[in-house]
């Protein structure tokens, strides 16, 4: 390792958003650990051959696979870490009622106790540097949209722990920064395509006057999210941004629908907020 380097440790950098801060911070002069679940991308990354960047098998909701990349940073880094960014994450669309309990503790587990768990034992080595971390949230964390509703509250929750962090780190001088990116083109949305295309049919017959229009729209906005303005290098220039800010921002919005979101938080009743949610959904009108 390059002593005089800042050691970063990036979650989930397999694709997408991950991917593209693990590049850029490295190209920008960071020591940076990617972590990956799976061998053939821990392999993909090795083959670019970026300097500074070392690709690591990382689990986040491995209590002893965080302890051993953790472990092997002190090694490598024993100046401490700079910074931690809390990228992995994972969301499915369905609605509320018909999400599978499993699923939903998956979903927590990804999004919002592994984020956590990265946290409390990345802190060590983070109070040597007064370090900072990064959580990737969502503009879904601040606003909950129909057919993402578990989502959101792991978001939600991810939100709350970042707020309360912030000011229970104060004393270590550790900055708490979350980044709401709105939709960003990434391969999120395939994913999304194949659970819809694979639950639609499963709706019960009772509930399809209901939820059949809710599915399709759903389906429509994913198809539209693939082809986002927001591209996932957009969030990387922020994530750099906010490890080079002297004072971090608490807050960070990326993306034209994030922005709008985020104005339409503050500025509308909420009332009238679910009512234009509903009419976008199709389910405006009460069934007969």
């Amino acid at each position: 390792m390059h002593d005089s380097l800042r050691a970063v440790l990036v979650t989930g950098c397999s694709s997408g958003i991950g991917r593209a801060i693990v590049l850029l911070l490295a190209r920008s002069g960071y020591q940076v650990f990617a972590g990956v679940r799976r061998d053939e991308h821990l392999q993909e990354l090795e083959a670019l051959e970026v300097p500074f960047l070392v690709p690591v098998l990382l689990d986040v909701t491995q209590d002893d696979d965080v302890a051993r990349t953790v472990a092997d940073i002190r090694q490598r880094c024993p100046g401490g870490l700079f910074a931690l960014v809390n990228n992995a994450g994972v969301g499915l669309p369905a609605a509320v009622e018909l999400s599978q309990l499993d699923e939903v503790r998956k979903l927590f587990e990804v999004n919002s106790v592994s984020p956590l768990r990265m946290i409390q034992h990345c802190l060590p080595l983070l109070r040597q540097t007064r370090g900072r971390v990064i959580n990737m949230s969502s503009m879904n964390g601040t606003l909950a949209l129909p057919m993402v509703g578990v989502y959101s509250a792991s978001k939600f929750a991810l939100e709350a722990l970042s707020d309360t962090l912030r000011v229970e780190l104060r004393p270590w001088q550790i900055s708490v920064s979350l980044i709401r990116p709105g939709q960003v083109r990434t391969s999120i949305f395939d994913k999304a395509r194949e659970h819809l295309q694979a639950n639609s049919p499963e709706i019960p017959e009772e509930l399809k006057s209901g939820y059949d229009e809710m599915y399709a729209r759903a389906g429509s906005f994913n198809e539209r999210g693939a082809k986002s303005l927001t591209s996932p290098e957009q969030v990387a220039s922020v994530v750099l941004r906010c490890l080079e800010a002297r004072r971090p921002k608490t807050h960070y919005t990326v993306g034209i629908d994030a922005h709008g979101m985020r104005y339409a938080r503050w500025l509308t009743p909420k009332r009238l907020v679910d009512r234009a949610l509903a009419s976008v959904m199709g389910v405006l009108k009460p069934l007969p």
